[in-house]
């Protein structure tokens, strides 16, 4: 039996490749069906991205219909749409994606149950022979702030490779968001392992790595591979006898799958509906400034405060973009004004700490500063009334605005 695995990886939000991988997905279908063989569509996590104004608006829902417009068949839980909107958000994911988004060690600490949305392995059965395919998402210590708990990898898989086992499965199979090394580090703890399909830290395996017998592949970044691995399977002991992998460049050149360019503007449409909602009347403008004290730096410490139930609530007016018209308000008009993807954070400070943070925020040469990437500067406005801080922007609701 031939089976054709295509496989992508951290697309970030570069939906404009979607229709040229499917144009390329589908050639390779014809090509393969037609010699009598099999395909499947794997992603491996963070096609999501905050970037794109689509997948933001949506918590990366329109990007999880997106992919199922363009046929996968299973994807890695990648960190993007969770880490920026927590995980209750999976569920959102999961509901959006018409194929199953895998995570075995993804769990709530207190229950230890499963984070809802995600699946801890899918079994494909094609020509009678099982494959049971493992999902593994990144390994980030930031879950805690959630109540969750990012488990180990090794344990989880041997765990799970003997019960797939069990229920049949002949090829086992991890897509992994763990990052290269990660993946490397887990061929060589846990035997067994047919494939590793990785995502996580954008690396193009032109070559495909051998580690206990694992084949590890990844495709880069941003769509500008497809991975295709071609194994050749004994069917009456499904063994693989022969395995290739490669990277297939997406080129601009290749004709853009309609059904995929008709679905990117129906998200598009979805979300500037979304956007052209009121949410609100301001009854006096806020303007912006980055050298003093303004309407929107005021505004958005006051409504921090107040949804945090803290005492002092100090925001980056650098991460601001726009000030606001008096008059209605849409969702799309506080988009515009603050796309910043920072949550909501808070912390214990002692008075001198705060008052070291003000003076630093009204330096005329911290106001000059640009700070590098991913670095946020503190500025000048500040509301507060006493020992607890907030940090960092976005709440949903403004306070100030009238209720429509």
């Amino acid at each position: 039996m031939h089976l054709t695995i295509l496989h992508t990886n951290d697309l970030h939000g570069s939906i404009e490749q979607l229709p040229l991988i499917s144009t390329m997905v589908k050639s390779i279908r014809r090509e393969v069906e037609a010699r009598g063989g099999h395909v499947l569509l794997w992603d491996a996590g963070d096609a999501e991205e905050r970037s794109l104004l689509e997948s933001d608006v949506t918590k990366g829902g329109a990007v999880m219909a997106l992919l199922s417009a363009v046929g996968y068949d299973a994807a890695a839980l990648g960190n993007a749409a969770v880490l920026s909107y927590g995980p209750q958000n999976l569920r959102n994911l999961a509901n959006e994606a018409s194929f199953p988004i895998l995570a075995a060690n993804l769990f709530w600490a207190e229950s230890g149950s499963l984070v809802e949305g995600a699946q801890p392995y899918q079994i494909v059965e094609i020509e009678g022979i099982k494959l049971g395919v493992i999902g593994f998402t990144a390994l980030f210590r930031l879950y805690a702030i959630f109540g969750v708990d990012v488990a180990d990898p090794a344990p989880i898989a041997a765990k799970l490779r003997d019960e797939l086992h069990q229920r049949g499965a002949k090829i086992i199979v991890v897509l992994s968001h763990l990052s290269s090394e990660a993946d490397q580090q887990l061929a060589k703890a846990v035997d067994g392992l047919d494939l590793i399909i990785g995502g996580h830290d954008h690396v193009a395996f032109h070559e495909p790595l051998i580690i206990n017998d694992a084949l590890i592949s990844q495709a880069g970044d941003h769509g500008e591979y497809l991975g295709r691995i071609d194994l050749e399977i004994d069917v009456p002991s499904g063994k693989i006898l022969r395995r290739e992998a490669q990277l297939l460049p997406v080129r601009g050149d290749v004709m853009p799958d309609p059904v995929v360019v008709k679905a990117i503007a129906a998200q598009r449409e979805r979300v500037r509906a979304l956007l052209d909602e009121p949410i609100g009347e301001l009854l006096t403008p806020l303007d912006l400034a980055f050298d003093r004290e303004c309407g929107m730096g005021d505004f958005l410490a006051d409504v921090l405060r107040e949804r945090m139930g803290a005492d002092v609530a100090v925001v980056i007016t650098g991460s601001l973009s726009a000030g606001l018209e008096a008059g209605m308000v849409t969702l799309g008009d506080l988009c515009r004004a603050c796309s910043a993807p920072g949550n909501p954070a808070r912390a214990e400070l002692t008075g001198a700490q705060i008052l070291g943070m003000l003076r630093h925020g009204f330096d005329p040469e911290t106001c000059k500063a640009k700070p590098p990437l991913c670095e946020a500067i503190p500025r000048a406005s500040c509301r507060f009334r006493a020992l607890k801080c907030v940090t960092t922007p976005m709440p949903p609701l403004k306070r100030g605005l009238r209720r429509c």
